[in-house]
């Protein structure tokens, strides 16, 4: 991910005849660090960063599942279309469109009890 991010950004300052992008631009109104999402307090706990750490990765994990479901989702309507009538080509791809529509509603469910059980531990820390 980060090659991808720096190859994107090299491509941008390279192409700077093209695009007008400079160093300079990049930092003034692309890179503002002030406007970047931080914790509210500057003295913040180990809990505290444990709590916001854990919370990230876990949504990190669950959005990634959830594209894949989605995905899944996708390939088993693709299945179903180009089965053209094939019976068994068809249970196969409803039996794939059922089982992501599942994973993702168990995606959704974890996301929500996993959330409130970060919140829970995190108002009992603070």
């Amino acid at each position: 991910m980060k090659t991808l991010f720096y190859s994107i950004i090299g491509f941008l300052l390279t192409a700077k005849n093209t695009l007008a992008l400079s160093l300079e631009d990049f930092d003034d109104e692309v890179f503002r660090p002030d406007n970047l999402p931080t914790l509210q307090s500057g003295n913040t706990s180990v809990e505290e960063k444990i709590n916001v750490l854990t919370f990230n990765i876990v949504e990190i994990i669950l959005f990634a599942s959830g594209s894949i479901a989605v995905l899944i989702l996708v390939i088993g309507g693709v299945r179903y279309i180009a089965s053209l009538g094939n019976q068994e080509q068809m249970d196969a791809a409803k039996k794939t469109i059922k089982f992501a529509v599942i994973g993702l509603l168990v995606i959704i469910l974890a996301f929500a009890i996993v959330t409130n059980v970060i919140d829970i531990i995190y108002r009992s820390t603070v």
